[in-house]
């Protein structure tokens, strides 16, 4: 402040008008230090991004650990052995694939099985009592499958059973399962030759291993892929299955890598921490349990059966990397290293022994529980309840932190500042993860508009796109905070880390009040932080906000690799799994999505540091511009971002040569045709057809019942149809039908099928309006499977480990059906419509058109064959 009168001031004036000077210059020096910007932009990316690539390379590096195989082979210290595992894997591989009613199945499978136990058996000598028992099982049960009610009907399926008996006494044994058919396509080499050939090694251990209390059954299956079928078998007709309480089901999804716990019961559900307590390399999270029985994941196991017909309590446990290699023929010796058999039968080792050992009925509960492991290294389990408790006390810590960090953040403010500031802090987050979501959405719609869906498929490379979109709109939105002048660059940052933490907080509350189990995700994610805080606040870190910052980022280092963990883990099972969503669905809103939140969880818990950057915006620009660069390779570039490759991530297209004939009421043929059901298992798949076959044209689902289509499931409405030349004479079917009208009441009727066919038969009836169908010839009332232009429809899956590819003459299925009609039977009453499918690859005839509709596909898609017949009539 200048004085104009100079000549009137005093000496005391102008000493106090000169410290006035001094005092002002000071403030706005240390105004101008404070608000420094302390962090340079370019080093401060780059470094961020170093930081992340060194933790997806450790997390990559723990999430594919493996143990070394046992060397010596011939090793006599009740180890498991991967190397002998693996000759048995070899053989059952050397048998191709090995469909229900094929002769590889129904009997060169089984005798390599019934071998390989007769050989244990003769070594073992007398440390316990072994029994074989061979299964052959027929019936019937309802399933309700996606939402689909089927009445499955089997006959003469083969098992394979085993039961090591220790002699104690005890009656409740330990059962293992595996399955040892394939689907037509592949030799299923992991699906599920892996885990038969660890069982058998196991059987071999353990029929030598001292201490075992409890029976251990060994259950080889022979007819899981035709929908659970063979082990409902043992359940149900089985003597020893009554005294089967516990059970550890084995299957896959994928080939290699380790086995996931995925999925337990809540009955006796302590077995999860008996699994964490013995299991040398423990892998599994309760998130995948719940979105597993969700329905989300396309497929189930024979866990089911056991559940839910067998009243058993257990764990389901699969390998699921590498999922492009499901059921295909990829599936083969190639994919498979012997350290995958090691870890896992060093797991079922121990967990075999301790569930024969363990005191059952002092351990019973009926409380879920919460387990996860952390880098595969070590898993944690416990309680609902406990989790719910320790949930709420991280809660408390987490508010009290926030406490002792808003006392140095918002001192000298007003009531008006303070309100904005802490509102602020509050709404930003929910902004910043919309801001993140809705930029991968519109990604993926635009990706898909120009029919480039699913370029990460091949290339994981692409989901840096997303990750790299979310990253980019996270930042910004961090960088255009609306910021108090009366604060520090430090002290706002303080404030909006905590505002982050706040948020995360109030999901863990959230989630643990709705029961979710898999809030423990939103627990690590806030304790660690937390903590720090705290610890930060009780040592006055708060006087240098740039201490308090560095020492609650480092906190983070944890939650953020736990969370590239679950991402790695989830990429790895979902990318395969988007290959078979079907033609409807869009994955890349799904995995945008899932890349948009982890790079929320990770990213985002520090984007309010950005604040304290020097000229991030130029930056931003550069790392928006390689973004958007990226997705336009993506579309221009066929080798970057096209979906498919011919040596493991091929395009799943099955072909079925389908004879089809429509019967009137009266009997005559109202209509009949030839040609190809091609079924699209992906999002890419209709645009493939167009390409390769532009005369297909979409099924008609209106006119006729089920759409006159072999198909059953969600799938059946996206079939296309491309008419061609009859199917081969070799492969025709017959049935026969005798109605007998109920002569006390005339509006009563059965009809009695005969029906000469393939080893897969499915029926479909559905009554027309004043029609009901009071009962079945199969157990069960019968029970709506789906719904066909208003009316009801009943589908019947009949599986035969019978006929003539099984080296059978092929035998007739009788079946009856009783409906009831308000109108009598002297108009229509009842569609039914009869679907036959020849599978076996091995027996099939192929005309040279099929040869060449079959060649005509290229390389990079997995062409799966059949060939049906169809046959509709009205009574």
């Amino acid at each position: 402040m200048e004085l104009r009168h100079r000549g009137n001031r005093s000496d005391n004036i102008q000493q106090m008008e000169t410290f006035q000077i001094d005092e002002k210059s000071s403030d706005t020096k240390d105004e101008a230090v404070r608000n420094r910007k302390c962090l340079p932009a370019l080093p401060t990316l780059l470094g961020s991004l170093v930081v992340l690539i060194i933790l997806n390379v450790f997390v990559y590096y723990m999430d594919n650990k493996l143990p070394q195989v046992q060397k010596n082979i011939n090793s006599t210290n009740n180890d498991f052995v991967a190397k002998r595992a693996m000759s048995t894997l070899i053989k059952l591989a050397d048998l191709g694939p090995r469909p229900v009613g094929s002769y590889a199945n129904e009997q060169l499978a089984f005798d390599l099985l019934k071998s390989e136990i007769n050989d244990i058996s003769n070594e073992a000598g007398n440390v316990y009592d072994i029994e074989m028992y061979n299964q052959n099982v027929s019936g019937s049960f309802i399933l309700n499958m996606k939402n689909w009610k089927y009445l499955l009907s089997y006959e003469d399926l083969k098992n394979v059973v085993v039961r090591i008996d220790p002699g104690q006494g005890v009656t409740d044994a330990v059962l293992l399962n595996c399955h040892f058919d394939t689907v037509p396509a592949g030799p299923g080499v992991s699906d599920d030759g892996v885990n038969c050939a660890v069982m058998v090694e196991l059987l071999r251990v353990l029929a030598k291993t001292p201490s075992l209390r409890r029976p251990i059954i060994f259950l080889f299956n022979g007819g899981e892929e035709i929908m659970l079928q063979a082990s409902h078998g043992f359940v149900t007709r089985h003597p020893w299955s009554s005294s089967a309480r516990h059970v550890i089901n084995l299957d896959s999804c994928g080939a290699g890598g380790r086995e996931i716990l995925f999925q337990t019961t809540k009955r006796d559900s302590y077995l999860v921490d008996l699994y964490a307590r013995t299991a040398p390399h423990p892998y599994g999270q309760v998130i995948g349990e719940e979105l597993f029985q969700s329905g989300i994941i396309p497929s189930d196991t024979d866990f089911r059966i056991f559940r839910d017909f067998g009243n058993m309590s257990g764990l389901d446990l699969a390998h699921y990397k590498n999922g492009y290699v499901y059921h295909t023929r990829h599936d083969n010796l190639d994919r498979i290293d012997p350290s995958v058999l090691q870890n896992t039968g060093e797991n079922l080792l121990a967990l075999a022994k301790a569930m024969s050992t363990h005191n059952a009925t002092t351990n019973s509960t009926k409380s879920k529980y919460v387990f996860f492991d952390v880098f595969g290294v070590y898993m944690f389990s416990y309680t609902e309840l406990s989790g719910a408790f320790t949930n709420f006390i991280i809660v408390l810590l987490s508010f009290f932190s926030i406490f002792l960090s808003l006392k140095f953040t918002t001192v000298g403010m007003n009531r008006r500042e303070y309100s904005l500031h802490l509102l602020t802090a509050i709404v930003s987050p929910g902004c910043t993860i919309v801001a993140a979501v809705l930029p991968c959405l519109l990604v993926a719609f635009a990706l898909d508009r120009h029919g480039c869906s699913m370029s990460w498929y091949t290339n994981r490379a692409n989901l840096l796109v997303y990750f790299g979109t979310a990253t980019w709109s996270i930042l910004t939105v961090a960088a255009y905070y609306p910021k108090i002048r009366s604060r520090t660059d430090a002290e706002w940052t303080v404030t909006m880390l905590n505002g982050v933490q706040l948020f995360w907080t109030a999901l863990l509350f959230v989630a643990t009040m709705a029961g979710l189990r898999s809030s423990y995700l939103f627990a690590v994610m806030v304790l660690w932080p937390s903590a720090a805080s705290c610890l930060l606040g009780i040592l006055n870190a708060g006087r240098t906000p740039a201490v308090w910052i560095a020492g609650y980022a480092a906190s983070l280092f944890l939650p953020a690799a736990f969370v590239l963990y679950l991402t790695q883990m989830f990429a790895s099972l979902f990318v395969p799994i988007s290959g078979r969503l079907g033609p409807n669905i869009n994955p890349d809103y799904v995995i945008g999505t899932l890349m948009a939140l982890s790079a929320y969880a990770t990213v985002g818990h520090l984007a309010p540091a950005i604040a304290l950057v020097n000229r991030p915006r130029p930056v931003l620009a550069g790392l928006g511009a390689a973004v958007l660069l990226t997705a336009v390779a993506i579309v221009t570039v066929r080798p970057i971002g096209f979906p498919y490759s011919s040596t493991n991530t091929e395009q799943r297209i099955d072909l079925i040569h389908t004879r089809r004939t429509f019967h009137d009421f009266g009997g005559g043929v109202r209509f009949n045709d030839s040609g190809y059901m091609i079924v699209n298992w992906d999002r890419q798949g209709p645009r493939t057809v167009a390409d390769h076959a532009p005369n297909a044209t979409l099924v008609d689902c209106a006119s006729e019942l089920m759409c006159g289509s072999p198909v059953t499931g969600s799938l059946a409405y996206h079939t296309s149809w491309l008419p061609g030349q009859p199917a081969p004479a070799s492969q025709r079917s017959a049935a026969t039908a005798q109605v007998v009208v109920n002569e006390d009441d005339e509006r009563q009727r059965r009809i009695v099928f005969n029906v000469t066919g393939p080893e897969r038969v499915n029926v479909y009836v559905s009554p027309y309006p004043g029609t009901r169908l009071k009962s079945w010839s199969f157990a069960g009332e019968p029970e709506v499977a789906t719904n066909w232009m208003g009316n009801d429809v009943y589908v019947i899956k009949h599986s035969s480990g019978a006929g003539p590819a099984a080296g059978s003459p092929q035998r007739v299925w009788s079946f009856w059906l009783e409906h009831e009609c308000d109108r009598g039977f002297d108009e229509m009453s009842l569609n039914v419509t009869l679907a036959y499918s020849w599978v076996i690859h091995k027996d099939l005839v192929l005309d040279d058109e099929f040869h060449s509709f079959v060649d005509s596909f290229p390389r990079w898609a997995h062409v799966n064959i059949a060939v049906a017949s169809v046959e509709a009539f009205v009574y």
